[in-house]
């Protein structure tokens, strides 16, 4: 395995399942009915961790989503840099993903849900004094796992796809030109290109230039 895959596999496994911890522990401390101070007129609700507990395991769910989508692009329905999509393994990574998404928004929820009726205020009670029913903060955080490690399953579903589909480079060498070596000819054995705008000169007209023969001298000869 990749060092990149394990740390990101660290990373969301942090941040998601830190989330469901901090679910379970605002379900062992939210507010019950008797820690509500009821009256005829107002209801007043007491300072208690659920109320931090929830916003921070809302926003650590949240941060593992955002990392998951961020390496595989798009939220895995695009197609990755650096490969193409390939076979089942792509729609089945797709569908992990959106039901990754729908598994955290769902979680983020109940987180918000719970948090907000565990706040420490004051409430007309028209109607009575309502709280948080038991299990919200325990759904949101096994809504948490799922949605984690469904979200690191499409990772790897996809990053399986785009090598499948990334093309290969069969009998082509791939390289960079080599310099020639000082005192080695750049070309080798064949002779440089002509320069550029240089043309050799065209034949002469006919059969050839040649200088004229010498005059032959002529001796008188005795008769």
């Amino acid at each position: 395995m990749e060092t990149g895959t394990i740390v990101l596999f660290v990373v969301v496994g942090f941040f998601g399942l830190g989330s469901a911890v901090l679910g379970f522990i605002a379900e062992g401390t939210k507010l019950t009915r008797g820690d509500i101070e009821a009256s005829t007129t107002r209801c007043v609700y007491p300072a208690n961790p659920a109320f931090a507990l929830g916003l921070v395991a809302a926003l650590l769910l949240l941060v593992a989503q955002i990392i998951v989508p961020a390496v595989t692009g798009c939220c895995g329905c695009c197609k990755p840099r650096g490969g193409g999509f390939f076979g089942s393994k792509r729609t089945i990574g797709v569908v992990f993903s959106v039901l990754s998404w729908i598994a955290a928004a769902i979680a983020e929820l109940y987180f918000v849900q719970g948090a907000a009726w565990n706040a420490p205020v004051t409430r007309e009670a028209a109607d009575g004094c309502y709280y948080a029913k038991n299990g919200v903060f325990r759904r949101a955080a096994v809504l948490s796992i799922i949605a984690t490690v469904l979200g690191i399953k499409s990772y790897l579903l996809l990053r399986a796809a785009a090598a499948a589909g990334e093309p290969k480079h069969d009998g082509i060498a791939m390289g960079h030109p080599v310099a020639p070596v000082h005192g080695q000819a750049p070309y080798g054995h064949h002779p440089p290109p002509p320069a550029q705008g240089y043309y050799p000169p065209p034949p002469a007209q006919g059969y050839g230039h040649f200088p004229p023969a010498a005059p032959v001298q002529q001796h008188a000869q005795a008769v």
